[in-house]
């Protein structure tokens, strides 16, 4: 743990593409130099190469979260060639499966708790204690609004996001002496290229629920980011904050009176 803490430094984690994508673009907006961190190779080049022509400083890392070898791979050269992150956005998860809790094969429970939940186990491992070291961090996990809820065909989905939330708050706890700030974010439904995929009829039927009448978009997700791990957001730490147009308020409307 040689190398400096740089307070401008930011390791985003899925960012090849819609959320995470969006949440690397408005850092580097910021002022921030950032870490690109997905396994699409593709992707993540076409992004590094946007952001550095824009004159933002951006370098990509191929890396699956899920592979706790590959991630210390990973963060070893990130510290090496760039610094010590004074931010870390756990943004990379995996969605499904959309069937029965009982229809979910031990494959598919490993699969979704190993990206969702290990992956941010990992990279934070790593991360807190240098930053305790720096005296200065800012932690943005992702969860989402079935974090604070459930959701029929997608219970473990559901158990992924929940834990995030726990285990943001834990963290929020153990390490806001240090300087270190530690939120998780509840996006609902964002436009995004998976939602773009969806069934019409379900778009419509989600749409009826979102009070405001309208999907969020990610750069919305992303300048919440944004904030809280720029100044204004320093004193937020152990929340939970809801994206989401006001669905999770509206849920209740859908449940019958007696």
């Amino acid at each position: 743990m040689g190398a400096r803490l740089n307070e401008k430094l930011a390791i985003v984690t899925g960012a090849s593409r819609g959320i995470g994508a969006a949440i690397a673009e408005v850092l580097a907006e910021n002022g921030f130099q950032v870490a690109l961190l997905a396994r699409d190779a593709q992707a993540l080049s076409w992004l590094e190469q946007k952001l550095t022509a824009a004159g933002a400083r951006a370098r990509s890392f191929i890396c699956d979260v899920s592979d706790e070898a590959a991630v210390d791979a990973t963060l070893a050269r990130i510290e090496t060639d760039l610094g010590v992150p004074g931010v870390l956005v756990n943004n990379a998860g995996y969605g499904g499966p959309f069937h029965r809790a009982d229809e979910v094969s031990t494959k598919e429970w490993d699969t979704l708790f190993g990206v969702n939940v290990d992956g941010v186990y990992y990279l934070c491992r790593w991360a807190l204690p240098r930053m305790k070291a720096g005296g200065y961090g800012r932690i943005v996990n992702i969860s989402s609004i079935q974090g604070l809820f459930g959701g029929a065909r997608s219970s473990t989905y559901a158990a992924t996001k929940h834990a995030l939330i726990g285990y943001s708050k834990t963290l929020a706890v153990e390490w806001g002496a240090y300087g270190i700030t530690c939120n998780a974010i509840c996006p609902g439904y964002i436009d995004t290229e998976m939602l773009a995929k969806a069934d019409p009829e379900v778009r419509k039927e989600l749409l009826r629920r979102i009070p405001t009448g309208r999907f969020g978009t990610a750069e919305e997700v992303a300048r919440m980011v944004a904030f809280l791990v720029g100044p204004h957001g320093s004193y937020i730490n152990g929340s939970s904050l809801v994206i989401d147009g006001g669905l999770s308020s509206h849920l209740a409307n859908d449940v019958p009176s007696f």
